[in-house]
């Protein structure tokens, strides 16, 4: 929903579902919006072929690949957008990193990054929801850093679109 309602979604755009997991969000978006060239990448070769085969049942073409979100396996400048959705939080600090670069590398110029993951908690009340993202490789993201790594990495324009439970954030970044 979040992407839908940004209005950036173009006739025939290329864009990456990084972490598609089982393709549900990119087979929504590909129902939605017929005229685009989807990708997803993930690293489990065993849920994408849940993914495909779910594509399949539900009549769209993804073209989906087994990938690291921190080694981006597309050319320069090849999407229009990438989204992301829970998958940064279990990454090491070096390979949020990495991921940053290599997405911003992945999008055209004016392209977007969306995503959405684990914040930095607004209050202390809501504090004790964000330490479910301490587990894993979620310090950074529980610190408030991935819009520093944005940063770094060239993105422009970081906006907080949102916030849902539990405190993930919703970012999108401008290349």
């Amino acid at each position: 929903k979040i992407i839908s309602s940004l209005g950036i979604i173009k006739k025939h755009y290329k864009i990456l579902d990084a972490g598609c997991g089982t393709g549900s969000l990119a087979i929504m978006l590909k129902q939605k919006y017929k005229d685009i060239e989807l990708h997803g990448i993930d690293i489990d070769k065993n849920i994408l072929k849940i993914a495909e085969n779910k594509s399949r049942k539900n009549k769209v073409e993804i073209f989906f690949k087994q990938a690291l979100i921190q080694s981006l396996p597309y050319k320069s400048s090849f999407f229009d957008i990438i989204y992301s959705s829970l998958v940064i939080h279990h990454l090491k600090t070096k390979d949020k990193i990495l991921a940053m670069k290599g997405i911003y590398r992945a999008l055209k110029k004016d392209g977007f990054f969306i995503l959405a993951d684990f914040g930095k908690p607004k209050s202390f009340i809501t504090a004790p929801f964000s330490w479910l993202s301490l587990l894993e490789e979620g310090y950074d993201n529980y610190k408030g850093l991935i819009p520093k790594f944005l940063s770094q990495a060239g993105f422009k324009n970081i906006n907080i679109l949102g916030r849902y439970r539990f405190n993930i954030v919703f970012l999108m970044a401008k290349k």
